[in-house]
């Protein structure tokens, strides 16, 4: 595995800023990660070109995602829902030293399907207040159900995850010098069906509720 040390920096500056405004400081100083591992290449060869751009502040984690792929679908407009089926990106974390871990997994128009989890069958979902917390900005209509399966289509989603649900507060102490994760692209009912991840996956079949796979990624001086 990557032995390098993956840090996201810090940038209060975002709190400052709607989510529709940080594409700039994204691009520019937030930690870029690549979501191009091809876990099942017999089965499912494709690769979406996919990355993703990470930072904190004292109030969460931001996360921009930018894809370019085979067509483009959303099937699902509320929370809760099987957004994996459509054009989606993911973000699995885990605070050190818990058993439980968080998906939160994004379409193409920003709708959420998230968890407190023990793993892929034992979970809770999140409560409306929690999904309402979780603020998201995309570069298609968000609550617009399509289906393009034809041509190259390219989209962002910029999201806000508040530390609260991770059960953290950055001024109450321990607070963790890092937090483990995976982030991922799916679309299992698109054009082109694909499971891609940013560290390997070693499963006999495509399954991202592994956070023996989960990788470091260290919070940044403040």
């Amino acid at each position: 595995m990557d032995s390098f040390k993956y840090v996201i920096p810090f940038l209060p500056v975002l709190d400052a800023l709607d989510l529709s405004s940080q594409e700039m400081v994204m691009e520019t100083k937030a930690l870029r990660l690549p979501i191009m591992t091809a876990n099942w290449p017999d089965e499912y060869p494709y690769k979406p070109v996919t990355i993703a751009d990470l930072a904190y502040s004292t109030k969460g984690i931001y996360c921009r995602f930018w894809s370019k792929g085979i067509g483009l679908k959303a099937s699902y407009a509320e929370d809760g829902n099987r957004v994996h089926e459509d054009s989606c990106v993911e973000i699995f974390l885990q605070v050190p030293g818990e058993k439980r871990y968080y998906n939160f997994e994004f379409n193409c128009i920003g709708t959420c399907d998230a968890a407190h989890r023990a793993s892929r069958y034992v979970s809770s979902s999140l409560s409306s207040a929690e999904y309402s917390s979780i603020k998201r900005v995309t570069s298609e209509r968000m609550g617009l159900i399509f289906d393009r399966p034809q041509g190259v289509h390219t989209f962002w989603v910029s999201v806000f995850i508040p530390f609260e649900i991770l059960g953290l507060d950055i001024n109450r102490e321990p607070f963790p010098n890092h937090l483990l994760a995976n982030l991922y692209k799916c679309g299992d009912k698109t054009a082109a069906p694909h499971f891609v991840s940013w560290m390997p996956v070693k499963a006999d079949k495509p399954d991202f509720h592994r956070p023996e796979y989960f990788y470091p990624l260290y919070f940044g001086e403040r």
